[in-house]
């Protein structure tokens, strides 16, 4: 298995590509002059104090990946198609101070074919739970050469989460509340924006009923941090381009459940580092009122596994997973 690269690694070479692709230098020539204007498809874009912003998104997705047992032959491979339609309000307190509430709807179907011939189709279905959060813009390039934001937000426990069956539809909540605190720091030029963001992630202790069996299964709190580093491009008046990548490292996530026989069975699941590639071309329809956007993600994973310090025999790995996804986002400012 090839070592993943660190993140740090994995943004400093992007952040150089793009700067030779779309720096003064390189094939596009910008206007780089500072500019603290808010534009509305610029990833550091905040809505001035009493203006309501808001963004309806709608992605499709395909997930593939890789199932081997304890010995690394392989299990299973499956296929997942993810609909998600996802809504954003925002509301300037102040200038400096937005409120934020954002939740989604999603629509999941999985087909595992496994190496003894058997396939299995399962649907998840239904709301997320709410997310509840805030930017306080600490600095503005309005008076200082960069703006500084701290983020935070706040999901509860409110949907029971219950998984797939080949006979009952899942539910699409965690089964845990999430808490999210964060930094960013942006640059806005007449031509060009750089954002960076950093952020950890504390998850919250879960729990997911099986409903074929009424097996609950348990995860213990841990923390997942997140690098985010992304561009705007602004080619002309109403045309621009954002170009992202984002790492994601999780922690090892102690769980347990009772089987059906009364059996405490305890396990520890690695979840794979995420690299995610990100792009979208925006249309200012009204000029920084309403803007439509094109998006596509792609993300890999680093080999995630279960692993079950009694019954090993019951080990799984994950060695190869990747999904991508397009959508259609529009975004608009009351």
């Amino acid at each position: 298995m090839t070592t993943p690269k660190a993140p740090l690694v994995h943004l400093v070479r992007i952040a150089f590509t793009l700067a030779v692709i779309l720096g003064p230098g390189g094939a596009l020539a910008f206007d780089l002059s500072p500019d603290a204007t808010r534009v509305v498809s610029d990833p550091a874009y905040l809505p001035a104090q009493g203006r309501f912003f808001g963004s309806t998104l709608y992605t499709y997705g395909k997930t593939t990946s890789d199932l081997d047992n304890y010995l690394g032959l392989p299990q299973s491979s499956n296929q997942t198609t993810v609909r998600t339609a996802t809504q954003l309000f925002e509301y300037g307190a102040s200038d400096d101070l937005t409120f934020r509430l954002s939740g989604f709807y999603q629509s999941i179907g999985s087909t595992g074919n496994y190496a003894s011939g058997a396939t299995t189709f399962t649907r998840s279905g239904g709301m997320s739970d709410p997310t509840l959060g805030l930017t306080w813009r600490f600095l503005d390039q309005a008076r200082h050469a960069v703006s500084v934001d701290f983020v935070g937000s706040y999901t509860p426990d409110l949907i029971y989460a219950r998984s797939a069956t080949s006979s009952s539809e899942g539910t699409v909540a965690r089964g845990g509340a999430t808490g999210v605190l964060g930094a960013a720091v942006s640059r806005k030029t007449k031509s060009f924006t750089v954002y960076g963001e950093a952020t950890a992630t504390s998850l919250g202790t879960r729990a997911i009923q099986n409903p074929s069996n009424n097996v609950v299964t348990n995860y213990d709190t841990s923390w997942q941090y997140t690098l985010f580093l992304t561009t705007q491009s602004r080619l002309t008046g109403r045309w621009s381009l954002n170009l992202g990548l984002a790492e994601t490292v999780n922690d090892r996530i102690a769980a347990s459940f009772v089987n059906t026989v009364g059996k405490l069975v305890e396990f520890t699941n690695t979840p794979g580092r995420d690299t995610r590639l990100n792009a979208a071309l925006n249309f200012q329809v009204v000029p920084n009122r309403l803007v439509a956007s094109v998006t596509y993600t792609h993300d890999t994973y680093c080999q995630g596994s279960n692993n079950f310090p009694v019954q090993f025999k019951s080990d799984t790995t994950t060695p190869d997973k990747k999904s991508s996804s397009i959508g259609v986002d529009l975004r608009y400012v009351l």
